[in-house]
């Protein structure tokens, strides 16, 4: 699995977080993807509502009378049990029901539950996030991956990276050899993108284990 640096914020957040979690940006960015993946990891039990799969739960959001109201009927569509200070609700494709964000102070004052929220956000529903209650929500963008991320492929050395980083830093030139290949790799990560799906099926590919064998040599 491809490691992503959204992974470490949202670990945090999960060990210690008392206000809810957004985690926002484009479309298939992996952020579904790496948080189910950070809750296994972590070992917590959580609940997934989906709200472009499951559209009566955005009606039970928008006509939920208070919280206990709200958490009463949620556990209706759950196929686990609610518990109280065990389980984390997990709300993905919450632009279907940005008003979430807006409400979601009174969910993390009742303080029975942990939140996730995630959605792809553009434009104006970003903007947007500002209305939400200070002190209740932390915000986390995930983007597609950036090159440092893309080099996982290649399995490039943490000394090659600090070697490329203290370049960076003290204005020093690259080694040719290190120079070269990094282009080399870059080159693709134009062409391929940062998709993740893109890039795993690249990562996965017989052309990826020729090309990693051509760089390498």
């Amino acid at each position: 699995m491809l490691k992503r640096k959204a992974e470490r914020e949202i670990m945090d957040w999960i060990s210690s977080g008392e206000k809810a979690l957004l985690v926002y940006g484009v479309r298939q960015a992996g952020k579904t993807f790496i948080i189910r993946e950070c809750l296994k990891k972590a070992h917590r039990d959580y609940v997934e509502f989906n709200l472009i799969r499951q559209p009566d739960v955005v009606s039970v959001l928008e006509r939920a009378r208070d919280v206990n109201d709200l958490i009463l009927k949620l556990s209706l569509y759950s196929k686990n049990k609610l518990t109280p200070g065990k389980t984390i609700l997990f709300f993905d494709e919450i632009q279907k029901y940005k008003d979430i964000v807006t409400r979601i102070k009174f969910l993390v004052e009742d303080g029975r539950f942990q939140y996730i929220l995630s959605g792809s956000l553009l434009g104006i529903e970003i903007v947007n996030l500002r209305s939400a209650p200070v002190g209740y929500l932390k915000s986390v963008t995930m983007y597609p991956l950036d090159f440092e991320e893309f080099l996982q492929v290649f399995e490039i050395s943490d000394e090659v990276l600090c070697r490329l980083k203290d370049c960076f830093t003290q204005r020093e030139p690259v080694d040719e050899v290190i120079h070269q290949k990094m282009l080399d790799i870059f080159h693709l990560y134009l062409i391929i993108g940062g998709m993740p799906a893109a890039v795993e099926k690249y990562r996965t590919s017989e052309i990826s284990h020729n090309t990693r064998r051509k760089i390498a040599d």
